[in-house]
């Protein structure tokens, strides 16, 4: 299988920031910003162009490949029947964190990954305001790319559960368990657990050894296929919270990313608990 050339996709990234993202921060009128489902999720022209440009540039990058984005699927959901498909699909969230992004935070990413029948190739999360790029493929471990060269990525040391920091996005767990599972982690976890709101930001913690886990309920594959990749490229564990492997055309039912596996264990036994009903 053809390999994708990683500092090419990076150049990608930061070229498309560059180009459409930067401008844009610190710089939206009151029109480039629309709500999709809510006051928190938004998108922005910013997300929009950004998305477009990708669509036009990463085919180019591995022959046959067809590009699916968050905003594409907003308007059509069908195609995330295109992960499962014969063809290699890029996955685009062409602003993560886009929250944050509208309010002139600087915790946002760009980020994609190549999968094909539901299997991550390669992927890349670019941080604009960074200037540095993470990227990693299926085998081949995961790296830091920046003005200052590239660095290997390896996650934190092994850690019992009375020492991880990492991020807990509660949002999104059914109603019913939710209450409980915050309670656990508030006694296991102290103030342990965060939220950015920016998936890259959290993979990257994790993929750079600062934090040593991340827990989520919501699985949009625009979120997670490039960070579980750069994680498990950089030494990391992750699993479906009911301990399946992840599949990049999954949408519900929980992920656990931890440094090793007996951290997943003891957040999954300790933390989120008995499996929730999908």
């Amino acid at each position: 299988m053809t390999s994708v050339d990683l500092d090419r996709l990076a150049a990608t990234l930061t070229e498309v920031a560059e180009a459409e993202i930067l401008p844009r921060w610190r710089n939206l009128d009151d029109g480039d910003i629309r709500e999709k489902t809510g006051p928190t999720d938004l998108v922005t022209v910013a997300d929009e162009a950004a998305e477009r440009r990708l669509v036009e540039l990463l085919p180019d990058l591995y022959p046959g490949s067809v590009v699916i984005g968050e905003e594409s699927v907003e308007r059509d959901r069908s195609l995330l029947g295109l992960i499962d498909g014969d063809a290699p699909v890029w996955i685009v969230d062409p602003v993560d964190g886009t929250k944050n992004f509208a309010e002139g935070k600087d915790r946002f990413c760009v980020m994609v990954a190549l999968t094909h029948r539901g299997e991550i190739l390669a992927s890349a999360i670019n941080q604009p305001v960074e200037k540095r790029t993470a990227v990693a493929a299926k085998g081949e471990g995961a790296w830091m790319l920046s003005e200052a060269g590239r660095e290997r990525l390896r996650v934190a040391p092994a850690a019992g559960i009375d020492a991880m920091e990492g991020s807990f996005n509660f949002r999104f767990f059914p109603e019913e368990v939710r209450p409980g599972i915050r309670e656990r982690a508030n006694v296991v976890l102290g103030d342990r657990h965060h939220r950015r709101g920016c998936a890259g930001y959290d993979y990257i913690q994790l993929a750079t050894g600062r934090w040593h886990y991340a827990v989520y309920w919501k699985k949009m594959p625009w979120d997670h296929a490039p960070g579980l990749l750069i994680h498990g490229e950089a030494g990391g564990y992750s699993a479906c919270v009911d301990g399946t492997p992840y599949r990049p055309g999954q949408l519900g039912g929980g992920i656990i990313a931890a440094a090793d596996e007996a951290g997943w264990r003891a957040l999954r036994d300790q933390v989120v608990g008995p499996v929730p009903t999908v």
